[in-house]
């Protein structure tokens, strides 16, 4: 039995942030090795990761009541719902940590011959904002260590949520809000109490969004201006690929396309984009202008 084939695109630009673009793009100014490769893309799945945990939460919330209405009729609760929307908050807070740790490894094996610059998430921060650091360090990369005021403390949490048990969750009748609450973990040395969690994730989620913008975009702006093979999507059961530069204008027609090398031999099916699609035009372009030489 064969399967239909489906037409899926993959080079969608108009899309992409500038950490997707940055990993589309990096392989030919940056060799990195598995590690770093890693990181890379562990910047991306992490951050994207703690937005789906977000969603998930949300969806939690309406079971809280299961956990008052048990009170209510037994004078007492296991709060299993309470438990597991605070296992789900407490994950998307150490899922923002590893993308934001994905990321300092990323610089680290960029400037790894820059002085001051360790392989460590803490130790960058603390050496990039007391400016131990190579004079030649990017002042940008700078920028956004100077600008990041918030990560002590979420790092001071990341690190309790890695060890303590599991905190709890309960609705403020009077606000609404979903309260977080964990024993285990101190502010000015009184347990921590968060009045609308939801909020506060949404700022460390707009946090380290911005860090990760503000770095990504330099390092993006400091790729090599060469050309690499981006698959454009699979089409009738077959791959299409073309040549982008990453500081080209950047959109479904940009880039010279690789696959009509193939596609445009007579006992080969035509892209079913061609018709339309800029980088078939600019590919043929490239062709008229050899000939005409």
């Amino acid at each position: 039995m064969r399967m239909k084939s489906r037409n899926i695109i993959f080079y969608t630009p108009e899309q992409w942030g500038v950490l997707e673009k940055f990993s589309n793009f990096y392989s030919a100014t940056h060799d990195f090795n598995d590690s770093g490769k890693r990181a890379v893309l562990g910047t991306i799945s992490h951050f994207r990761k703690a937005l789906t945990l977000k969603n998930l939460a949300l969806k939690l919330v309406p079971n809280l009541e299961n956990d008052e209405v048990e009170l209510n009729e037994y004078g007492y609760s296991s709060a299993i719902n309470s438990k597991e929307l605070s296992a789900v908050i407490e994950s998307i807070i150490l899922e923002l940590y590893s993308s934001l740790d994905c990321s300092i490894t990323v610089i680290c094996k960029i400037y790894s011959k820059y002085q001051g610059i360790p392989d460590s998430t803490r130790k960058y921060f603390k050496n990039v904002s007391s400016l131990k650091i190579d004079k030649r360090f990017p002042e940008q990369l700078i920028i956004a260590v100077q600008e990041a005021t918030w990560y002590d403390d979420f790092r001071k949490i990341r690190d309790e949520l890695t060890h303590l048990e599991t905190g709890n969750c309960h609705k403020n009748d009077e606000t609404g809000k979903i309260v977080y609450m964990h024993s285990g973990l101190k502010r000015k040395g009184v347990s921590l109490i968060i009045n609308d969690i939801f909020a506060e994730i949404d700022q460390m989620i707009a946090d380290i969004n911005q860090f990760l913008g503000r770095v990504f975009a330099y390092l993006y702006s400091q790729l090599d201006d060469k050309p690499i093979l981006q698959t454009c999507g699979i089409f009738n059961g077959r791959a299409y690929a073309r040549y982008v530069s990453p500081h080209e204008s950047m959109d479904f027609h940009s880039g010279i396309c690789d696959a009509r090398r193939w596609f445009d031999l007579e006992e080969n099916p035509t892209c079913i984009f061609a018709s339309e699609c800029g980088a078939y035009k600019n590919a043929n372009n490239v062709v008229r202008s050899k000939i005409s030489k």
